[in-house]
């Protein structure tokens, strides 16, 4: 055998392990960070919004508070919640209290500025979070609300936060916001940069220890470290999450597509489509997956609340 062919054997086979290495460190497992800390907040929004409601129609729960305008509609609010009263908050305490401003045009309709603070996520944690302009709803035993991005300010004034005066014509648009279409697709849903929300009170209103909340939306975050960039975009059809299993969501599905580009300037890109089930053993199902994380396909990961 002459050298050039054996020379090229060798470079071949080179090659091919290199590869190999590559494509194992490539392909990994979804890390679900992102969508957990969405579902932490959009959760406890829901949770402030539904003891809010409670308050309003003269029910008594323990460690919170309620001051009103007058007794009559319509009326301001400003409630609070400390953290041993959210024995009923249906995943892991993030909060130390919470504080809740309302305009409410009658019992049912409101608009809320909350004010979260020491909230912690599993990849952040911020002294104050606070969420503005909350438009919300109840009919017969549902409390629906929507939340967009615009909605959310790190570490805001807290005056000016809880401050809500709108006119009528602004309190109209806000609720406006409720009759949008909810997503029924997670492509879909990726694109809305809202989430809406659901709580189901199963014909017990004021016992919050049985409440069901969804979550349906979509949104993308961007994470800058030094020379590394990192685009999530995701989204959530259907996600529900109730007080009797705090490990994972019990139903729905949730797309992540990452895009990202780390210091040697290799690309990184995957999408994967998380399914959810009943069973309360801190994971979910992939549905599908391409790109990273394609060896997860058909597989369950941890997914843990």
């Amino acid at each position: 055998m002459k050298k050039r062919p054996i020379y090229l054997l060798i470079l071949l086979i080179a090659f091919t392990l290199f590869s190999c290495n590559k494509i194992k460190d490539y392909l990994r497992e979804p890390d679900p960070s992102p969508l957990v800390e969405t579902i932490h907040s959009c959760s406890l929004v829901s949770y402030s919004a539904n003891v809010a409601y409670s308050l309003i129609n003269g029910q008594i729960l323990p460690h919170t508070s309620i001051i009103r305008s007058n007794s009559g509609f319509p009326c301001t609010t400003l409630m609070t919640i400390d953290k041993t009263g959210m024995g009923n908050y249906p995943v892991n305490d993030m909060a130390a209290g919470v504080t809740i401003a309302g305009l409410w045009a009658d019992e049912n309709t409101a608009v809320f500025s909350i004010m979260i603070t020491k909230y912690e996520g599993q990849t952040s944690t911020l002294s104050v979070l606070g969420i503005k302009t909350i438009p919300a709803i109840r009919t017969e035993n549902h409390i629906s609300i929507a939340l967009a991005s615009m909605d959310i300010q790190m570490n805001p004034d807290e005056d000016a936060l809880l401050s809500i005066n709108l006119n009528t014509l602004e309190v109209q648009s806000e609720l406006f916001r409720l009759e949008a279409p909810v997503p029924n697709d997670v492509y879909i849903a990726v694109l809305e940069d809202a989430y809406f929300m659901d709580i189901e009170n199963n014909s017990t209103a004021g016992n919050l220890a049985d409440d069901k909340y969804t979550i349906t939306g979509g949104g993308q975050l961007v994470k800058v470290n030094g020379n590394d960039a990192e685009i999530t975009q995701q989204a959530m059809v259907d996600v529900a999450i109730t007080p009797e299993c705090q490990r994972n969501p019990v139903n729905g599905m949730a797309l992540m597509k990452v895009t990202g580009l780390e210091d040697e300037n290799f690309p990184e890109l995957g999408t994967a489509v998380f399914e959810f089930h009943s069973s309360c053993s801190g994971t979910a199902g992939i549905y599908a997956a391409t790109g990273m994380y394609l060896s997860s396909n058909g597989r369950n990961v941890p997914f843990e609340l």
